[in-house]
């Protein structure tokens, strides 16, 4: 084997794009060369080498050690020192997630152009393994090939039986039920900002301004309200398990929180409901907007994360429930919608029912995805380090899908004529950005030693 960043390894690597089929069916609409930069690792007194890739929709044409022409004729340089190259060679973290928490860096380029990308990069990095078997791990499984589901070998199932008999109540303890607590903070908010009623909102208005918009921009209005509508059933439904456990665990601050949790969600549900009849959209096959990204996301990985708990109450599969519903259902995907509805309805001025009603859902999710951060960093802080693996495992296998909902749903238009003029890159970058900021919380508390949120 040549070693990584040399000579001969960018030509080992040229030719093996060169000959993969499956690099070429991944790749096949990418269009420009690529530097791989190994910077200097802390102490390494080695100076910063880089790979030039010519490749163009699946094929490779050059590869070779960078020169500085080669550098101002990339479209992309991206570049880490060999220690975070070699965590994404041997499956440890998904390129996706490497470059939205800062291991590897866009010295070249602009991260949002990249990601709808993502199953080229993946296939890159197969052939990488292919031609380094040495530099990583024989075990290693593509995080893409896997669901959150998978991650069970190593964890043991720990069931809590319910108890046959009470032997105290916790709300009559003098220290309970108290400020100091994050999740009766989120109650306390939740009886002040949640009480409204999806049925005192008017679509009126929207209904009548719907039949003046045209034809694609009603398919993506409906698209996304779809994909919304389908997602707060998918989270309504899929809560239970996470309240049932924390329940015979004892913990009542955050079981009364989570009764509102789950009322919210279920509003939700209503609300986008009565929405899509007012415009008369409920007569039509909605179902034609779930892609496969959202089918892996909504109808895979949240189910299978969140009901594995009626078997398995271990911390870690409580740490990939809450990862999976929280940071990514709500933390990326709801968050990216809210965006992009603001930037419809919002900017535009129509459709004041739906401005209203998913300014209130905003508003309502902010309070789940803090106490998902704070669930996340209290089960790590008590629990160490199998629930931030969990969190960073699923965070792997999970980031990929998920920017995919965005780029498919923007690849059901020509992409020179989205409607309302938008494009997927500005939406892409404040998903990445929203998950990056979630994760950034957490290693925070995890360095303090202190759950999100909690006041000292």
């Amino acid at each position: 084997m040549h070693p990584l960043f040399s000579h001969e390894w960018a030509l080992a690597l040229g030719a093996a794009l060169e000959a993969s089929t499956v690099y070429r069916d991944a790749a096949r609409r990418w269009d420009g060369a690529v530097c791989l930069e190994r910077t200097a690792d802390v102490g390494d007194e080695a100076s910063a080498v880089a790979v030039f890739l010519d490749l163009a929709h699946g094929r490779c044409h050059a590869a070779r050690l960078a020169t500085d022409a080669d550098r101002r004729q990339a479209r992309y340089i991206i570049s880490g020192p060999l220690t975070a190259w070699l965590t994404v060679l041997r499956g440890d973290e998904a390129p996706t997630v490497a470059l939205m928490r800062g291991h590897l860096t866009l010295s070249k380029g602009m991260l949002p152009m990249l990601l709808p990308h993502v199953g080229a990069a993946n296939a890159l990095v197969e052939v990488v393994r292919a031609i380094s078997p040495s530099a990583v791990s024989p075990s290693v499984v593509s995080p893409s090939a896997v669901t959150a589901a998978d991650h069970t070998a190593d964890h043991t199932a720990v069931p809590t039986a319910a108890p046959t008999r009470r032997t105290g109540f916790r709300s009559l303890d003098a220290g309970a039920l108290t400020d100091a607590s994050v999740p009766w903070r989120l109650w306390e908010k939740a009886k002040r900002h949640g009480i409204w009623n999806p049925a005192d909102i008017d679509f009126t208005v929207d209904a009548q301004q719907w039949r003046t918009l045209a034809p694609d921009e009603q398919d993506i209005l409906l698209r996304l309200a779809t994909l919304f509508q389908s997602g707060e059933e998918a989270v309504v439904i899929d809560i239970l398990p996470l309240l049932d456990v924390i329940s015979q665990e004892g913990r009542l601050d955050e079981q009364l929180y989570l009764t509102s949790f789950v009322w919210e969600e279920a509003k939700h549900v209503e609300g986008m409901h009565r929405f899509l009849h007012a415009v008369g959209a409920l007569d039509t096959d909605l179902s034609r907007f779930h892609t496969p990204a959202y089918h892996t996301i909504i109808t895979e990985a949240l189910p299978q994360a969140m009901q594995r708990l009626r078997h398995d109450t271990s911390p870690d599969a409580q740490a990939r429930a809450s990862t999976t519903y929280n940071m990514i259902v709500e933390g990326v995907l709801a968050e990216m919608g809210y965006h992009m509805f603001h930037e419809i309805l919002v900017t535009r001025g129509i459709l004041p029912g739906m401005q209203q009603m998913t300014a209130l859902l905003k508003l309502d999710e902010s309070r789940h995805i803090a106490y998902g951060l704070y669930l996340l960093s209290r089960l790590g802080i008590e629990h160490g380090a199998p629930v931030w693996n969990a969190i960073a495992d699923t965070m792997n296998v999970l980031m990929d899908p998920t920017i995919a909902v965005i780029t498919e749903a923007f690849a059901a238009y020509p992409a020179d004529a989205v409607p309302f003029a938008l494009s997927a890159a500005p939406f892409v970058e404040h998903a990445m950005s929203q998950g990056a900021k979630r994760l950034e919380r957490l290693e925070r508390a995890r360095a303090q030693g202190v759950p999100v949120g909690t006041k000292e």
